[in-house]
């Protein structure tokens, strides 16, 4: 099959502008200084925005790591040609190191049985193997407790074939109250990080609480790697803070589709819900499968075909309907734009994201799935 035929029988794509990265990278290291090293989290499938080409251009652009707790996107990435360290998550049961291991993927204990499997596996092992230890350092989701940290550090560091690489905690926040949990919570992690160091005589390569709320906000701290997810992609985590007022270029620049059908519906039609109106409705290949959905309740949610705001009518698992009564001569092939520009309109993620009722832009943007992905460096 041709692109073009390719593309004729799948009009749907989203278009990714790398250059953004490069900016948001750029922009990341002015911010810390070129002695913090960068581990850039590609979640989700780099956030939605494709992990192979992310992860590629990252690497391109000299971050020391890659992390995700995605084995499935760890493993893309390594077919892909990737041989930049990745981090993994907290991720897989005790018995699952050996295919971490298998494929050159850092592992991170966050228990005791974990850390004992893993030594257990080291034994075998021509050198030390590297490992990161995750803290909770106060969200209550996956890690060592802070308090038990220096202990268990300890017991890490009896085993000679294990190498303490990395030590990490997340702290992430998007609200004023939040960022006073985060900078407590920073300090006392520093506090325990500081102690463990001294103690040991030892210099850790990887010691990261900063992620992008943090970065977002400028909290000081002694760490010597960020691990920024959202400003990478130009996406912020702050409640009413749009990346673009701190300096960051979105990397999702559109999500377009093609009309593969038009209807009309008449006044007085049987239809679902009535037909109040004569209407002409389109129709297009991008619906429940590709992370979009209905509006929240009570709401309502528009795309832009021809520099027009058109209502949304419906969603259902591959297909998204819309209202196209005010767009003059709408034909089929036209181009309706889900995010992005059109003529003098323009639709942001974030906006997409308070119509569906999503937590933030950049979780609306990690559902963003089966969709061909156009890739641009400008």
């Amino acid at each position: 099959m041709t692109p073009e035929g390719y593309e004729r029988a799948r009009p749907l794509w989203a278009e990714i502008d790398l250059g953004a990265v490069t900016h948001n990278i750029g922009r990341l290291r002015g911010m810390v200084g070129g002695s913090v090293k960068i581990i850039a989290p590609v979640k989700a499938n780099a956030y939605g925005h494709g992990v192979v080409a992310a992860g590629r251009h990252l690497a391109s652009l000299g971050v020391q790591g890659l992390a995700t707790a995605n084995l499935d996107d760890a493993l893309d990435l390594r077919r892909a040609g990737v041989t930049l360290p990745i981090l993994m998550y907290g991720s897989q049961l005790p018995d699952g190191h050996d295919a971490l291991l298998e494929h050159d993927l850092t592992p991170s204990v966050t228990a005791l049985d974990s850390l004992h499997a893993l030594a257990a596996l080291a034994e075998g092992s021509p050198r030390p193997l590297n490992v990161h230890v995750k803290i909770d350092a106060g969200l209550e989701r996956l890690g060592v407790r802070l308090d038990e940290a220096p202990a268990f550090v300890r017991a890490l560091l009896a085993y000679p074939k294990l190498r303490l690489e990395g030590i990490y905690t997340h702290i992430p926040f998007s609200d004023a109250a939040g960022e006073q949990w985060s900078a407590r919570r920073m300090a006392a992690f520093c506090q325990v990080v500081g102690a463990i160091e001294t103690e040991h005589g030892i210099a850790i390569d990887y010691v990261q609480a900063t992620a992008s709320s943090v970065l977002a906000r400028a909290f000081r701290d002694p760490l010597n790697t960020i691990s920024p997810g959202h400003l990478t992609f130009g996406l912020s985590p702050i409640d009413g803070v749009r990346a673009e007022t701190l300096g960051f270029r979105k990397a999702l620049r559109a999500v377009r589709a093609r009309i593969i059908h038009l209807g009309q519906r008449r006044a007085g039609d049987d239809v679902l819900g009535g037909a109040n109106a004569d209407d002409t409705v389109g129709v297009i290949l991008f619906g429940m499968d590709n992370g979009y959905r209905p509006a929240a309740k009570g709401g309502s949610a528009h795309m832009l075909c021809r520099g027009r705001r058109c209502t949304v009518l419906g969603v259902s698992a591959e297909y998204t309907v819309i209202r196209l009564a005010d767009v003059a001569d709408a034909g089929l092939g036209d181009v309706v734009t889900v995010i992005g520009d059109d003529g003098g309109e323009t639709i942001a993620v974030e906006t997409v994201a308070e119509q569906l009722g999503a937590p933030s832009a950049a979780y609306w943007m990690l559902g963003l799935r089966r969709v061909p992905m156009r890739y641009a460096d400008t």
